[in-house]
């Protein structure tokens, strides 16, 4: 397997397809915007604000891959969760799962060499992203709102 196949697995793997951990479709399947809102006293965060999270530095990593000049600076992680109260979680959501589609794109055009240039990147992406999966699923675990049927696919 080459760095652009591992790459593209990577990818994969956090979008739409469950191995050793479930993807973002599977973790956000049938989460209400009532329940993604929901925060209790001990949350961090709640699930819309990890989205709008993932959805935010996925944007801009995807942006700096391609080249594309932007005027977004970070001064303060905290406020990348923060979600525009226009932002409906069904849109969201329809964000962050284009962009994870445009990321598979794009690394599909992409040759070999440009992606082992950014491998490091690249795969510090996906950790964030599983990290981040990983909360998704505590919180509706705890919040019993998780089928232990859709667990993982360890059989890949």
């Amino acid at each position: 397997m080459n760095t652009k196949e591992f790459i593209l697995n990577q990818f994969e793997a956090c979008y739409n397809r469950d191995t050793w951990f479930v993807s973002l479709k599977t973790a956000l399947e049938g989460v209400s915007s009532y329940q993604a809102s929901y925060k209790s006293e001990n949350s961090t965060h709640s699930i819309m604000e990890i989205v709008h999270h993932v959805y935010f530095y996925n944007l801009l990593e995807l942006n700096r891959f391609k080249d594309i000049a932007e005027d977004v600076s970070v001064k303060d992680n905290k406020t990348t969760f923060s979600v525009a109260s226009e932002m409906s979680w069904e849109l969201l959501v329809n964000k962050l799962f284009t962009i994870m589609k445009d990321w598979i794109d794009e690394l599909k055009r992409c040759d070999e060499e440009y992606i082992e240039r950014h491998s490091q990147s690249l795969t510090y992406i996906n950790l964030h992203i599983a990290y981040h999966i990983g909360q998704i699923l505590q919180i509706r675990k705890s919040r019993g709102i998780w089928d232990e049927n859709k667990g993982i696919n360890y059989t890949v």
